[in-house]
């Protein structure tokens, strides 16, 4: 009887944990970085990262920056969007964070004090297509400090945009649309260029038959120039400036291998520059590098290829909040069921088992692939790269894989 008691027991809180769990508030503040006051009257957004970007709450700040938001399922990851001065800013919420700050700056077409640091393209081809990623690194240094709506750059004649995102110094990718402008090959990367470092990247394809000529125009020269080419691809320009380099002193990712690279520094307002390559090569995966290297898979900083970033907000109604109640009547029943299995099967152990320190971040690691995985998703899907079956089929794979992750996250 005692043993029924206490399983009753165990389920009955397991499932006001899980209510408790639905609604939890948050509470956030919001300060203009130019102004160095609470930022009041801007439009607060909360984003739900499971299938995509759903948006789960809106309100404004009030006189004091402040705002707060009822999360339903605080398990899982969010991400609080404001608006300022028609800019949208991004802060990463993880499961189980009540508070939130976030630093807004006002806005300028044009920041004097901006600077592209480096521009470099990486390239690898096969026998019909050339590929290329495109980084862009800017720092704005602007004082007082103050914000540029986004960022103009040029791709080469012929090149089709396939995809782009943009990261702030320590902050989360965020995918983003080229935005063509009426200039011929020029566009429009629409992220603020914050105070510090702002990074993009854009990937693009061209057609390609063995060789081709890359004539590169800047909006904004870079004070450096790079060029990494994927071992088979032949380098070659007729400007003597352009100068072999160590693919080691690469200041976006030193640990890059299997590739060559080519250097070209200081270029002047309104400087065109070509080069040639030919032959065809593949860059190695980033697994591929860290072990060609001697180093771990994870890079120490967060500059990394494209391929992450969250995806495109959905307009649809979380199809839990409707049926909650059911759905918890439901995890009531299981709950019992599996508090009566760890009762009746569990052992006690006079020992406390040790988790090795290689597995003590495996949840994190799964938690943040899974999340890539859900981003990549919606990204194909929005590219129509993927059938709407198939969008439908891989989602709820990995909605309910990315659902246990939080959990052992939680749990570790």
């Amino acid at each position: 009887m005692n043993r029924i008691a206490s399983i009753l027991l165990l389920a009955c809180s397991l499932a006001v944990v899980a209510v408790a769990q639905q609604n939890e508030t948050v509470t956030g503040f919001v300060t203009n970085g130019t102004a160095h006051k609470p930022s009041a009257g801007d439009q607060v957004t909360l984003l739900k990262l499971q299938g995509g970007m759903q948006e789960e709450a809106r309100t404004k700040t009030d006189s004091r920056g402040q705002f707060q938001f009822s999360i339903a399922d605080s398990s899982a990851p969010h991400v609080v969007r404001v608006r300022h001065a028609d800019v949208n800013y991004h802060e990463v919420l993880p499961p189980g964070v009540k508070s939130v700050q976030v630093t807004v700056y006002n806005s300028v077409s044009k920041v004097s004090d901006l600077k592209l640091l480096d521009q470099s393209e990486i390239l690898e081809a096969n026998d019909n297509t050339l590929r290329a990623i495109e980084v862009f690194r800017l720092r704005n240094s602007a004082f007082p400090p103050v914000t540029q709506p986004g960022f103009d750059v040029y791709l080469p004649d012929g090149a089709t945009p396939r995809m782009a995102e943009a990261m702030s110094a320590n902050g989360m990718p965020i995918k983003i649309a080229p935005v063509p402008l009426s200039q011929k090959n020029k566009y429009n990367l629409n992220f603020p260029v914050r105070p510090g470092i702002t990074q993009f990247e854009v990937v693009y394809t061209m057609p390609y038959t063995g060789k081709l000529t890359l004539q590169r125009k800047f909006d904004t020269p870079p004070d450096h120039l790079y060029v990494l080419a994927a071992n088979g691809i032949e380098f070659s320009s007729s400007r003597a400036d352009f100068q072999a380099a160590d693919p080691k002193t690469w200041p976006v990712d030193a640990t890059m291998t299997g590739v060559t690279m080519h250097q070209m520094d200081g270029l002047p307002t309104g400087a065109e520059v070509a080069f040639d390559i030919s032959g065809k090569g593949l860059l190695p995966s980033p697994q591929e590098s860290a072990s060609a290297g001697g180093q771990s898979a994870e890079p120490a900083q967060p500059q990394r290829r494209p391929g992450g970033g969250l995806g495109t907000p959905n307009d649809r109604p979380d199809p839990l909040h409707n049926g909650q109640w059911a759905f918890l009547g439901v995890l009531t029943v299981f709950l019992v069921a599996g508090g009566a299995y760890v009762y009746t099967t569990a052992k006690p152990s006079a020992e406390t088992a040790v988790v090795p320190a290689g597995k003590k971040n495996r949840p994190a690691m799964l938690l943040e692939a899974m999340k890539e995985e859900v981003f990549q998703l919606e990204s194909d899907r929005l590219q129509g790269k993927i059938s709407t079956q198939e969008y439908e089929s891989a989602k709820a794979a990995l909605d309910k894989t990315l659902q246990r992750a939080v959990k052992r996250q939680g749990a570790s």
